[in-house]
């Protein structure tokens, strides 16, 4: 077992461990890649989700600390988990308990949430101690790609609710600044990424936490006969890729989840529909796309075509 202190990004981390560097033996022909299990207070959960005012610093896969916002390393946190331990505050914790599990549910739906004085939840929790071999395919490189299957819970929690939104059209950058009043209110963490008609060759992310929302280039959308390319993505957006491939446009498109308390999904959808180029924008190319005015994104995450 492998204990991390809480300033390291665990899944930055644990990927560049497991990387084998070449010449050396991989780390797996000795050890067992073990669910990764994260211990959550219900009285801390909600504040720092809220906290975009404190920095904080984090170790991932570089020699030096990334700063963050208290919310998105809470966040990210959360969402690296396969067992997520509660603790178990007594009376005191007046529902807070309740709101984190159902608010847990959602940032993480396929993690496993226990509270750390049920019995039960022990003996749950002692056999993800001896995974077997399938959790070797599911490392932890494979679950930083950010073109990844968009992975909600559906059904409303105490209030909390997920909301997904696709489209496979590329977004007019202005539209899209301009949609936003309508779209983060509620959010409490969103993320995915996007086909933007400005950088019409790079995947841009999406995330936000709280207040803050981050976009930002992260790589390229697969191209056919990029052999490359292809090898090095995940075993998980290939397949996605040859599901979701257009002859013109490949894997192109825009995938977000949206997670917050009273969600308006209706609006939060009809605004990101509203922000998406036209038939007649979408006829006239990269080309032109590329003099359309981009306030979010400008020149800074230009793929070749810029």
């Amino acid at each position: 077992m492998l204990a991390l202190p809480d300033n390291v990004d665990a899944l930055p981390f644990l990927a560049e461990l497991w990387r084998s560097p070449l010449g050396r033996t991989p780390l797996s022909d000795y050890y067992d890649l073990a669910p990764l299990a994260v211990g959550v207070d219900p009285g801390r959960l909600l504040s720092d989700l809220r906290c975009v005012h404190r920095a904080a610093h984090l170790f991932g896969d570089h020699p030096q600390a990334v700063p963050l916002t208290l919310a998105e390393a809470a966040a990210r946190q959360v969402e690296a988990a396969h067992v997520m331990v509660l603790r178990d505050g007594g009376v005191e914790d007046d529902g807070r308990l309740d709101g984190s599990r159902a608010l847990l549910a959602h940032l993480n739906p396929s993690a496993l949430v226990l509270l750390d004085g049920d019995e039960r939840g022990s003996a749950l929790l002692t056999p993800l101690t001896r995974p077997g071999s399938g959790w070797a395919a599911a490392g932890p490189a494979d679950r930083l790609d950010i073109v990844a299957p968009a992975i909600r819970r559906r059904g409303i929690d105490r209030g909390v609710a997920s909301a997904l939104w696709r489209s496979r059209r590329p977004l007019h950058p202005q539209r899209l600044a301009e949609s936003l009043p309508q779209v983060m209110p509620a959010v409490v963490r969103s993320r995915g990424y996007l086909w933007v008609a400005t950088h019409p060759d790079a995947v841009i992310s999406w995330r936000s936490a709280s207040r803050h929302l981050e976009l930002r280039q992260a790589g390229s959308w697969l191209e056919d006969g990029d052999t490359g390319a292809w090898r090095a993505a995940s075993s998980e957006r290939r397949t996605l890729a040859s599901w979701h491939w257009d002859d013109r446009y490949g894997e192109r498109r825009n995938e977000i989840v949206f997670i917050g308390a009273e969600l308006d999904e209706d609006r939060l959808r009809a605004a990101l529909d509203t922000a998406v180029l036209d038939d007649g924008e979408l006829a006239l190319g990269p080309d032109r796309w590329a003099d359309l005015p981009d306030p979010l994104l400008g020149t800074a995450a230009r793929g070749p075509r810029g």
